[in-house]
């Protein structure tokens, strides 16, 4: 796997070549996060979401922790340079409701400001949103092949790999 960000026409843009995400193919950023906080909600609800796939793959529960934190602090970044409260996210509905009270309203501007001391190099608000876009959907799709690869294991019938 290998994601990476570049510079077209002007644009930051994030690219994921194992999950298919770029930036430039969201259409209504609030809708996707709906829907990746929505995703990661109905997945940890499963029987074996504390299943773990293999030692050094999280289960359901430990990548829904895992998108909690990483809102918290993608979004504290944000206020941080803001200069906004910080959103406290202790379970994924307050991340969920967190995400959805401070993002829709940014404006433009605040969208374009950069955040020079988090990252190796400057970034903006908006490259960061779209971070949190991408870290969201991308876990809705580990936690999705982790729960595949346990009917794969646990059942009879035939593989094919390639």
């Amino acid at each position: 796997m290998s994601y990476g960000w570049r510079e077209l026409d002007g644009v930051s843009i994030e690219v994921c070549d194992e999950c298919g995400f770029d930036t430039r193919e969201v259409e209504s950023e609030d809708a996707a996060l709906a829907a990746a906080f929505a995703a990661l909600a109905e997945l940890v609800q499963r029987p074996d979401s504390d299943r773990k796939p293999s030692d050094e793959i999280f289960s359901a529960e430990e990548y829904v922790d895992h998108c909690v934190e990483v809102t918290e602090a993608l979004l504290g970044y944000i206020h941080d340079r803001l200069g906004t409260p910080r959103s406290e996210c202790p379970d994924l509905e307050a991340s969920r409701a967190a995400a959805a009270t401070v993002l829709p309203v940014l404006t433009a501007d605040e969208r374009a400001t950069v955040i020079e001391d988090v990252y190796p190099w400057p970034v903006t608000v908006q490259w960061v949103v779209s971070h949190l876009l991408h870290d969201l959907e991308h876990h809705v799709l580990d936690i999705r092949r982790g729960y595949a690869g346990f009917v794969l294991a646990d059942s009879e019938g035939s593989t094919s790999r390639r």
